[in-house]
């Protein structure tokens, strides 16, 4: 698998399809392997692609102390650095998207446009009061706590009503369960499962939010128990001229459930020409 050398790590990643740079960056635990092959092929025609592992995930080296998103953020400018790309566009989802905030924020010059899916301006339980981040349910962050006794696939499968809507585990089950075993071929450590959400706990952008000059979309399912849908409207009322795009039907997981409609809502924000063109 190629791998850059970024800072002091071996970053995994991919390059594929053609067209403006597009960097994904993807959430809690997930690698390159991670993202939904049928969204990624929409994508191939319009741009190419860059996807890689968070050091801690995939082949990427192993984690070796504390980790913050704005680390992970620096990895990702080092990464489009050590492949000669000056500038792309970004895709961030769930706790890629709060890097992806990070990155447009302390590396706004590597940041075209900005889509921001299924993710919040703080991580943690706390909130600013009216207008803040909103957390999930406690039944929610259960379903996503490791029970004693429980193998690794059956603390994942316990997990999916968090992240998925009851019609899509039902009618595929079986996508889920290749996701499932795709993730089990490069599992991430638990020393980087434990970093990555001491790192989310921790991430506040509110009050830093107005300074993102990136053209930015928010998309968002209108389902999502995970990340509630207020949070897109808290990112779009707080970025400079963001767009919000509410998928309807759709849970965390959008760009499994919906990938025609997230890809298109994608590509129509990405090859818009910009105002005055």
């Amino acid at each position: 698998m190629p791998m850059a050398r970024v800072a002091d790590a071996n970053i995994e990643h991919y390059l594929e399809g053609s067209g403006p740079p597009l960097l994904l960056i993807s959430g809690f635990t997930a690698q390159a392997s991670g993202w939904n092959e049928p969204f990624v092929r929409l994508l191939h025609s319009h741009f190419q692609l860059i996807r890689y592992s968070h050091r801690g995930t995939g082949t990427s080296d192993r984690l070796t102390g504390d980790i913050s998103l704005r680390d992970l953020a620096d990895d990702a400018a080092g990464l489009l650095s050590a492949l000669s790309i000056d500038k792309a566009h970004v895709l961030g989802v769930s706790m890629g998207g709060m890097i992806a905030q990070e990155l447009a924020l302390n590396h706004p010059q590597r940041v075209e446009r900005l889509v921001l899916g299924c993710t919040t301006c703080a991580g943690g339980s706390h909130s600013h009061g009216d207008g803040g981040a909103v957390p999930a349910a406690p039944e929610v962050i259960a379903l996503l706590t490791p029970q004693p006794g429980l193998s690794r696939e059956e603390q994942v499968r316990r997990a999916w009503p968090a992240i998925a809507t009851p019609e899509f585990i039902e009618s595929h089950r079986d996508v889920l369960e290749e996701r499932l075993q795709t993730s089990l071929i490069n599992p991430t450590p638990i020393e980087t499962s434990i970093g990555q959400m001491a790192a989310i706990q921790a991430f506040d952008s509110f009050d830093r939010l107005p300074r993102i000059n990136a053209p930015t979309l928010v998309l968002h399912g209108d389902r999502d128990v995970l990340v509630p849908v207020p949070n897109a409207r808290v990112l779009k009322g707080r970025i400079p001229g963001a767009e919000l795009r509410v998928l309807p039907g759709a849970g965390h997981v959008f760009t499994w459930e919906f990938p025609e409609e997230s890809s298109a809502a994608v590509v129509e924000f990405l090859t818009r020409a910009p105002i005055g063109v």
